[in-house]
């Protein structure tokens, strides 16, 4: 593990004032400093300093330092620790990517890409979403999930894949869509279907048949705590001859808790289980997220297997995409939620 020597994180004002940024972010740190055992100068001098010999967001080196008393060794383990995940699941990635189309894939991204009348909002939206689009385009997975998109992004998305994928989407909320791509040469769709509750909750169900030989059930759901149950409810009463493969987004409070799911499994509990791929939502490793939320699993990929395709369909690997940052910015990523994606070993 690689380290940083202590006097490395000495600061004076010179380096403290580099630009208008700097001093607006250290402001903000500042303003956090009061679980701090110094005075706010020294803790804003500290976290900047921090920062930059981490090459971390201040707003995360302030999360950590508290989070770790102001006790900076503890706080560059955690940091460098992190780092060390994030090389190792690009070095996996990289093995998995030599395997080509030998494998079944399904990808399930939260794509937090709401509708908004903000011109600014827009453009780095648009932005982001062309980053998302190369990272599809680069993988073609056989599916495609996407939770909570917006019409802008959800069209910019549908205009560049459309020569390699069918799309079905309905709209979750006044400002966002849930979405299944299909990939045309590999997927045939049979049968779309909305599955919905009193309370005008939606989740989209596409049946459909990889490569005119496994006959598949998609679903794809946003869930808090009073939808979770009947949610689960009705993927488990799908038809049982089928195999059910299942994107959800929780926002349940409690979201990295063990979800009711009756016989739906987690594939990452069945995979490799690398913790490095635990988290989709980690203010710690993604800096486009503001807030000083502790890490959860709010997305997850469901899958239930039948008698029939037991040995014949099942999953293997599961990685993480979208943790590269979008080409205009060496900060921002593709959306808040790193994206998750399944590999199935397949005999047909």
């Amino acid at each position: 593990m690689t380290s940083v020597p202590l006097d490395h994180l000495e600061t004076n004002d010179e380096n403290l004032s580099d630009d208008d940024n700097d001093k607006s972010s250290l402001s903000s740190a500042s303003d956090s400093s009061n679980d701090c055992p110094f005075s706010a100068e020294i803790c804003t001098k500290l976290s900047a300093a921090f920062a930059k010999a981490t090459g971390i967001d201040i707003e995360v080196a302030v999360h950590l330092l508290k989070e770790y008393g102001w006790n900076i060794d503890q706080a560059l383990r955690a940091t460098y620790e992190a780092k060390e995940h994030a090389q190792s699941m690009v070095n996996t990635k990289q093995d998995w990517k030599k395997t080509g189309d030998k494998y079944f894939k399904i990808l399930s991204w939260n794509a937090d890409a709401s509708d908004t009348d903000e011109e600014d909002l827009n453009d780095l939206i648009q932005q982001r979403m062309e980053t998302m689009i190369e990272i599809l385009l680069r993988e073609k997975p056989d599916v495609i999930l996407l939770q909570e998109i917006g019409t802008f992004a959800l069209t910019l998305i549908i205009t560049c894949l459309s020569a390699l994928y069918d799309d079905e989407s309905i709209q979750t909320d006044s400002l966002n869509y849930v979405s299944i791509f299909t990939r045309k040469s590999t997927m045939k769709k049979a049968k779309v279907l909305v599955i919905n509750n009193q309370n005008n909750w939606n989740m989209l169900k596409v049946e459909t048949e990889y490569k005119n030989s496994i006959k598949l059930d998609l679903f794809n759901a946003i869930i808090d705590e009073n939808t979770s149950s009947f949610c689960f409810e009705q993927i488990n009463q799908s038809n049982t001859n089928h195999p059910v493969l299942c994107g959800i987004t929780s926002k349940i409070t409690n979201a990295t808790d063990h979800l009711e799911s009756g016989n739906l499994v987690d594939i990452w509990e069945v995979t490799d289980q690398q913790l490095e791929k635990n988290y989709t939502y980690d203010p710690v490793m993604n800096s486009s997220i503001s807030s000083r939320e502790k890490p959860r699993r709010c997305d997850r990929l469901f899958f239930r297997s039948t008698t029939s395709t037991a040995e014949k369909f099942k999953p293997v690997h599961m990685e993480l995409e979208g943790i590269e940052h979008i080409k205009t910015s060496d900060t921002i990523f593709p959306s808040t939620h790193w994206a998750l994606q399944s590999y199935f070993d397949v005999d047909i």
